[in-house]
């Protein structure tokens, strides 16, 4: 039962610590969905790698199959953990939520019971022997059929995993192909190591050491120290959903930090960008006198007008921002909406122009309302200077009313009595009336 201790434990060891620290790490941010998700895979990936040692490290058969048993609760944590990881930042959700999880484990949870009762069936291991060939004993055993189901499993998951971060590169929104191509170099680590130890790739005394935990520690580092460090994974895409690529109002979203974390073409033809401005703060991207801080501070939907002048062109927005929270009505960020409004407020300063015209026309015609002095004998109407003037001068310059001259029945009759009379026989004047026809 006697420990034995080997140079060759180093990576193991380095994987604990590395993974220690990423789980420590991953407690301030375990409010977080994606810090609770590096929580879960850097425990998992301690676990595997500390009862990892102690199978090497013990020489006894038993010893070993017990601690490569405890083993198995972090080799199976492993890969769910690392889905979520990726699931959290890459947005799709939908594969974090309690169903998907409890669907992802079925496999892990039968894996784990199969190891347990492995004597009982040998689907995991058979053919099960002691190896003291080299500076550390191994178990020497022929994997079961269970075994390649598990590995086909992870596999799978690791595909599923890295089509998600490819997606990025091809599906809106859009993030720096550095950031995603890094990720998917990481993302390899693991199946490096795990296919090198099954398939015996490394040569000599380092092929009988399972460097998975190892490699997957170092991914899981790196990882987190890009995604904590530069606060890449708060750039979520959480409001995809809700926007359409080909709507043309402008859409864009803001992270918990006031960060970019999305936004659509609209948007991107509203700044006129010609670069991404993924997790950039949001002033460095609009104006800070355009957007009030205490929008970006208020957690509640707002409704205001901006103006907003890019390259030579002004043009009036009515902005709408509201709060966005996920599942767990924990605050994630802020959705601005823009929508064009230059065309309306136009059309009602034309509306308002012509009001005050109008207004203003009426008032001219009303100047002829009021008493008015005229003549009692010639009927001429005095103005404001005291001059008299004829009725039809006098109108025509108060108003736009033209003049055309005619004879009215009673001054014909007075006049021209005889054309009068006529005009009486002829049915012309209706004497009644006063009318001529």
């Amino acid at each position: 039962m006697n420990f034995t201790f080997s140079i060759y434990y180093t990576p193991l060891i380095l994987a604990v610590i590395l993974s220690s620290v990423v789980m420590i790490y991953s407690l301030r941010y375990r409010k977080e969905p994606h810090g609770r998700a590096f929580f879960i895979l850097s425990l998992a990936g301690v676990w595997w790698a500390f009862f990892n040692i102690l199978e090497y490290g013990f020489n006894s058969l038993p010893l070993k199959i017990f601690w490569a048993n405890v083993e198995y609760l972090g080799i199976e944590t492993v890969m769910v953990g690392w889905l979520a990881v990726i699931a959290n930042f890459t947005g799709q959700t939908k594969w974090v939520t309690r169903r998907s999880l409890l669907i992802l484990a079925i496999i892990p949870v039968i894996t784990i019971l199969l190891v347990w009762t492995n004597p009982l069936h040998g689907l995991m291991r058979s053919n099960i022997t002691l190896d003291t060939n080299g500076p550390y004993s191994i178990i020497k055993k022929t994997y079961g059929l269970w075994f390649w189901v598990t590995m086909a499993y992870s596999n799978l998951v690791m595909v599923i995993s890295s089509v998600m971060l490819l997606q990025r590169l091809t599906h809106p929104p859009k993030l720096r192909k550095s950031q995603i191509i890094s990720l998917m170099i990481v993302a390899l680590f693991p199946w490096i190591g795990n296919f090198s130890f099954v398939f015996h790739w490394l040569p000599g005394v380092w092929g009988r050491i399972d460097m998975t935990s190892a490699c997957l520690a170092l991914s899981g580092f790196v990882m987190a120290f890009g995604l904590f460090r530069f606060q890449i994974m708060e750039v979520i895409p959480i409001a995809r959903d809700f926007i359409l690529e080909d709507l043309s109002d402008a859409i864009l979203v803001l992270d918990s930090h006031n960060r970019v974390a999305d936004y659509n073409p609209a948007c991107r033809a509203m700044l006129q960008l010609d670069k991404i401005i993924i997790a950039q703060p949001i002033e460095e991207v609009i104006m800070p006198s355009i957007v009030r801080s205490k929008l970006l501070e208020e957690i509640k939907t707002s409704q205001e007008e901006i103006s907003l002048t890019v390259g030579n062109e002004t043009k009036i927005y009515d902005l709408r921002v509201r709060p966005i929270f996920d599942q767990k009505k924990n605050f994630r960020g802020r959705l601005f909406h823009f929508r064009d409004i230059t065309e309306k407020r136009f059309a009602e300063m034309q509306l308002e122009k012509t009001v005050v015209e109008l207004r203003q026309a009426l008032t001219e015609v009303k100047t002829l309302s009021g008493l008015l002095p005229i003549c009692s004998s010639c009927k001429k109407i005095r103005d404001d200077n005291g001059y008299w003037n004829e009725v039809e001068s006098y109108i025509r310059i108060h108003s736009e009313a033209e003049f055309s001259h005619g004879i009215c029945p009673d001054c014909m009759r007075k006049l021209y009595p005889e054309q009068y009379d006529s005009l009486v026989k002829k049915g012309k004047i209706d004497p009644n009336s006063r009318t001529i026809e």
